[in-house]
């Protein structure tokens, strides 16, 4: 696992346009920022934090999801997953190792504009809490995670980056895009005893969705979500809100994991 991982990193540092992104975070968080330097200290829950939100959730999963994709598609498209074959490797190890590889590269590089871009605020006098931006951060870094191992997914499944990047989009457009307006439509077919708790499961087949929801309880301002979420957002300010966390982080890199496993054993086979 470490090789792939070492290997993984190599690779991505290699190419222009990892360094490109820079350039795009750069200019994203610190647009935003300097749209706030007339306001009072960003802290909490705001209007440019909702904006800051949003932005972040329609382009990281995307981007994220591609590039995973195309880490496997790539290897599929060239042959070099066939080579790989003929040594003795463990599945699971190539898997975590190209998982880790550019979770630590798209960390690093996202950490770095981020970082950019709070020098830039703070030479703007723009006041930032440390909450806050320690949020943001955090926020960023999560979905990079879950979008990353969702896309390395979506790469098993197919053999050309051409079809990853087909099936990349079309899943980012349904988690990311029209995701409320298919949950509403869904819901307004069901019983409406069945909607309370049909609410609750979407929420955790999305994670974008949790991850937003559990974002903004974090920060005070559950209430936005409406009573139907009122149990939701006692347990995630509860103690026992991150320890459902880190088990659903943990329970979606297996599950997806164990797919990719299985999708991987059968093009070995064949």
């Amino acid at each position: 696992m470490r090789n792939f991982w070492i290997f993984e990193w190599k690779t991505m540092t290699r190419q222009r346009s990892y360094y490109t992104s820079i350039i795009l975070w750069v200019l994203v968080f610190s647009l935003l920022f300097l749209l706030e330097r007339t306001n009072d200290a960003i802290s909490g829950f705001t209007n440019i934090t909702g904006t800051i939100v949003n932005i972040i959730l329609y382009l990281l999963p995307l981007f994220m999801m591609i590039i995973g994709s195309f880490s496997i598609a790539n290897e599929m498209e060239s042959g070099q997953w066939q080579l790989l074959c003929t040594y003795p490797i463990s599945i699971p190890s190539y898997l975590f190792g190209k998982f880790m590889g550019l979770f630590t590269g798209q960390a690093v590089i996202f950490t770095f504009s981020f970082g950019l871009s709070m020098a830039i605020g703070l030479v703007a006098r723009i006041q930032l809490s440390i909450q806050w931006v320690l949020g943001i951060y955090l926020f960023s870094l999560l979905l990079i995670y879950f979008f990353l191992i969702l896309g390395i997914f979506l790469g098993t499944l197919v053999q050309t980056r051409w079809k990853a990047l087909m099936i990349s989009v079309a899943v980012w457009f349904f988690l990311i895009m029209i995701w409320p307006t298919a949950l509403i439509t869904i819901l307004g077919l069901v019983p409406y005893p069945m909607i309370d708790w049909l609410m609750k499961i979407a929420m955790f087949l999305n994670p974008a969705e949790f991850l937003r929801i559990f974002l903004i309880i974090q920060w005070d301002s559950g209430s936005i979500f409406g009573q139907s979420y009122d149990s939701i957002v006692q347990v995630f300010k509860s103690g026992m809100g991150w320890t459902i966390f880190i088990e659903y982080m943990i329970t979606y890199i297996v599950i997806l994991f164990f797919f990719a496993n299985l999708c991987l054993k059968r093009r070995r086979v064949q």
